[in-house]
């Protein structure tokens, strides 16, 4: 796979200021908004929820509160899911046609997982 382009421009950028970028004035925000989300984003990753998922279905969860055994409560900047990832995964590794596709994640959608009934009107 090539580098995305949108890669190679960020890190031409980075490059061309380096200076700036090395100086004490350069804030974390400013690093995450302008290189690391852009490169998660090139790698395929909803950084930005541009989907409009729910907060439980989000790919990416920004400052996610983690409960660590023994350490108490952690936030890290960035809290990738692979829920959806791992599913194409198994689908293409199974063979599945879009039908088929398409019967597994009716059966799985979330409001099965949670258990709700479908309710019709009699």
């Amino acid at each position: 796979m090539p580098i995305p382009s949108s890669i190679l421009e960020r890190i031409e950028t980075f490059r061309r200021n380096f200076d700036s970028y090395v100086s004490p004035d350069y804030k974390e925000a400013q690093v995450r908004q302008e290189f690391i989300d852009p490169l998660f984003a090139a790698l395929g990753w909803d950084v930005s929820n541009d989907q409009g998922y729910a907060e439980a279905y989000k790919d990416v969860v920004h400052e996610d509160s983690l409960r660590i055994s023994g350490s108490g409560t952690k936030a890290p900047d960035y809290s990738f899911r692979i829920g959806d990832a791992i599913d194409q995964l198994v689908y293409q590794l199974y063979g599945l046609t879009a039908e088929e596709i398409a019967l597994v994640e009716a059966a799985t959608a979330p409001t099965a997982k949670a258990g709700h009934a479908d309710v019709s009107e009699t």
